[in-house]
């Protein structure tokens, strides 16, 4: 007789997760992600200089040399990076000259994925180089899809072709701000 209470026992404790399964429940939740328009640019070279003090610059032409990684552009969808100058001419000791700014020729090159990641350029990705310098945009690259950090490269020149545009010049620093800006596409 003891058998049975002790049978009926290892019944009871058997049966429990049974019991305890039919106490779970379910709920569920809503995931959200909100996406918004992320672009950015960002010049990492604040001054660059083109120098023009030997005679070979007014025979060949003078140039900054390429500027690595110039510009880091960031856009979660397509984009666009126009260039332009805020003046005509450059300036001279705060005074502005004769010299115009259109004697700069800008030359964009592909550079770095800075995600550290080595991503290719998306094929859409086309650049415009080399421009002239002007104070109305100017159109360097496009691209229809977006990027997470690319850099690109920039040289700023003066071609041979514009060497007498520098000549019969009061010595000094003549100066100019270019202005970037990344739209969407």
């Amino acid at each position: 007789m003891k058998q049975i209470p002790q049978i009926l026992y290892l019944l009871l404790f058997l049966s429990c997760p049974f019991f305890a399964f039919s106490q779970i429940g379910s709920a569920e939740t809503q995931v959200n992600v909100l996406i918004g328009q992320v672009i950015s640019i960002e010049v990492t070279q604040p001054s660059v200089n083109i120098d023009m003090g030997l005679s070979a610059h007014y025979i060949n032409g003078s140039s900054s040399g390429q500027q690595t990684n110039h510009i880091k552009v960031t856009s979660n969808n397509g984009y666009e990076i126009n260039v332009r100058a805020t003046t005509e001419y450059f300036s001279l000791n705060g005074n502005m000259t004769t010299l115009p700014v259109n004697t700069i020729m800008i030359a964009t090159s592909l550079g770095d994925d800075l995600t550290g990641s080595g991503s290719a350029a998306p094929a859409s990705l086309q650049i415009n180089s080399p421009v002239p310098l002007s104070t109305s945009n100017t159109n360097i690259v496009s691209s229809g899809e977006g990027e997470s950090a690319r850099g690109f490269h920039v040289t700023y020149s003066i071609p041979a072709s514009q060497t007498s545009n520098y000549l019969n010049k009061e010595p000094g620093t003549y100066t100019t701000n270019v202005i970037y800006t990344v739209v969407p596409q």
